[in-house]
C-alpha cells in the first residue's frame, strides 16, 4: 500500500491500524471477516448533519463502549443494531458523561432555538431531524433519545458566557446555569466582558438586517457594534478574553480538567461558523486543553457542521461570509495560541489568518465545505487543482489527474487525495477541500509513527 499508515480509499478500513480484538481467535479467519476493527487510538468525527444512519449511530457507540473496555467482541459483528447495543449495554451507557459545546448558536435569536429543538418525538422519528418536523438535530437530545445517555449526564455550554468565571442563570436552547463562585473575582472584569461581548451582538445584529449595515462591529467606524477604542469588536472580544483567562486562569483549568478531560464525549453544535470560530479564537487556553485531550485518548469529539468547519485549516468555504463579516468577527492572529499554530499555519500562503480553524483538531492540510451540493463544485475543484500544484511542486511526486478531477464529487475521493498529500508534505499551505454531503460522516483516526503524527481518514455512509 502506497503512503502506508493512512487509508488511501473508502475501501482501506484503517490504514495499517487495523488489528484483530485480542479476544477472537486469530486463526478464525472466517470469523473475523465479520468483525470491525475499533480505533486504537484518538477519535474524531466530521459531520454535516450529525449522525443520521443506523451504520454512522452503530459505529459511534461501538466506538465508546470499546474505548471504556465494554464492548464485547461478538458485538463488533456486521449485524450488530443500535437499538441491540443500547439494549445490551445500557448500565454503561447511562454511566457516560458528555459536553455539548454550542457557540454556534450564541448570537441567534432564542425563540429561532428553542423552535428548531421542540417536539414530543424521539430524534430522528418519521424522518425529522430533530424530535418534530421541521426540527434539527441536536447532539444533547439525539445522544440522549438514541444511545440512553441519561440528560443530567449532558452538559450544556457556550464558551461565549465563561462558564469557569461567571455565575450565570442559563439560557433556553443555549446554555445551561453556572454558578463557579470564583473567589476574588472583580466585578468590574464580569462588566467589561460582557460590553465587548454586547458589542459582538450588536454587530451580528446589524449586519443581519436587511440591507446588511455592512461596517458594522469594524475597527475605526461608528456603526452598532464599533467599539471606541478603534479596535474592531472580534479583537475587543479576544483581548479581554484573554486577559481574564489568563488572571483567572485557576478557575479555567479546574473546570477544563472537570469538563473536558473527564468528558467520554465532546461535541460541537452547528451554526454560525464564523461566531463559534471567534468563541474558539478568544479562548484558545479551552481549544488547547480539548485538543490535548483528544490527542491524549481522554476523549472523542464529534463535531456538526460549523463545529466541523472550525477544526480545520480553513473555514472559509460557506455561504454564510458575507461583506462585512471577516472584518467584523475574525480576531488578529496573534491571540492564537502558538502551541496549536505554527509559523507556516499563520504566514498567510494558501489560507489567510484570519480564516484558519480556531480549533485545530486536525494536523492535515484539510478544509471542510459541509452542505455539499453541485453549486460548490467548480470552487472545490479549483481549490483542489492548487493544492495539487504546490504539493507536486515541492515534493516531486505525481498525483493522478482523475483524483483531483474527482475530488469535488464527494468526500470519499477528496479524502484520498488529502491522505496522500498530508503524508508526504508536511508543510502544505494549500489545504485540500472535502465535501461532506448531508447524511455522511468521516472518521478520524490518529497514530503516531516515528514520531511523526498520522491521520486516518475513513468515510462512514
Amino acid at each position: 500500500q502506497a503512503f502506508a499508515g493512512l487509508s488511501t480509499g473508502p475501501s482501506v478500513v484503517m490504514g495499517n491500524l487495523c488489528t484483530r480484538p485480542p479476544s477472537v481467535d486469530q486463526n478464525d479467519r472466517e470469523a473475523f471477516k465479520h468483525l470491525k476493527p475499533m480505533p486504537p487510538g484518538p477519535t474524531v468525527y466530521l459531520t454535516s448533519t450529525g449522525f443520521v444512519t443506523e451504520t454512522q449511530w452503530v459505529r459511534f457507540i461501538q466506538v465508546i463502549l470499546h474505548r471504556r473496555g465494554a464492548l464485547e467482541s461478538e458485538d463488533l459483528a456486521a449485524s450488530v443494531t443500535r437499538e441491540g447495543l443500547v439494549k445490551k449495554y445500557a448500565a454503561e451507557l447511562k454511566q457516560l458523561k458528555v459536553l455539548y459545546i454550542n457557540d454556534a448558536s450564541y448570537h441567534r435569536p432564542t425563540e429561532m432555538m428553542v423552535a428548531g429543538r421542540a417536539g414530543t418525538g424521539k430524534v430522528g422519528d418519521n424522518g425529522n431531524l430533530g424530535r418534530g418536523p421541521g426540527t434539527w438535530l441536536f447532539w444533547d437530545q439525539a445522544i440522549e433519545d438514541l444511545m440512553g445517555v441519561p440528560p443530567e449526564n449532558i452538559k450544556m455550554v457556550q464558551l461565549f458566557e465563561k462558564p469557569w468565571l461567571f455565575n450565570r442563570p442559563g439560557r433556553k436552547a443555549n446554555y445551561e446555569a453556572s454558578s463557579p463562585n470564583v473567589k476574588g473575582l472583580d466585578p468590574a472584569d464580569q462588566e467589561a466582558y460582557y460590553k465587548a461581548l454586547m458589542l459582538t451582538q450588536d454587530a451580528y445584529d446589524a449586519l443581519k438586517e436587511d440591507p446588511p449595515k455592512v461596517g458594522a462591529g469594524e475597527a475605526g467606524g461608528s456603526l452598532p457594534g464599533c467599539p471606541s477604542s478603534g479596535k474592531s469588536c472580534a479583537d475587543e472580544l479576544a483581548e479581554i478574553s484573554q486577559l481574564l483567562n489568563d488572571k483567572y486562569q485557576e478557575a479555567l483549568d479546574t473546570w477544563c480538567t472537570e469538563n473536558i478531560d473527564a468528558s467520554d464525549i465532546i461535541v460541537g453544535q452547528g451554526g454560525e461558523v464564523v461566531m463559534l470560530n471567534l468563541a474558539w479564537q478568544c479562548n484558545q487556553s479551552v481549544a488547547s486543553r480539548l485538543v490535548a485531550a483528544v490527542r491524549a485518548n481522554k476523549t472523542v469529539y464529534a463535531g456538526l457542521s460549523a463545529s466541523t468547519m472550525v477544526c480545520a485549516k480553513s473555514m472559509e468555504m460557506t455561504g454564510e461570509i458575507q461583506p462585512g463579516w471577516i472584518e467584523a468577527f475574525a480576531a488578529d492572529s496573534k491571540y492564537l495560541s502558538s502551541k496549536q499554530f505554527d509559523v507556516n499555519d499563520l504566514d498567510g500562503d494558501g489560507v489567510k489568518a484570519n480564516v484558519l480553524g480556531a480549533l485545530p483538531l486536525l494536523e492535515s492540510p484539510i478544509a471542510m465545505r459541509p452542505h455539499y451540493s453541485e453549486h460548490w463544485e467548480a470552487q472545490v475543484l479549483a481549490k483542489n487543482v492548487l493544492a495539487e500544484k504546490e504539493f507536486e511542486k515541492e515534493t516531486g511526486i505525481q498525483i493522478p489527474d482523475d483524483l483531483v478531477r474527482d475530488s469535488n464529487h464527494g468526500c470519499e475521493v477528496a479524502c484520498r487525495l488529502l491522505s496522500l498529500i498530508s503524508k508526504a508534505a508536511k508543510d502544505q499551505d494549500r489545504p485540500v477541500f472535502v465535501p461532506i454531503r448531508n447524511g455522511k460522516c468521516i472518521e478520524v483516526t490518529t497514530h503516531y509513527q516515528a514520531n511523526e503524527l498520522y491521520e486516518n481518514y475513513r468515510v462512514i455512509a
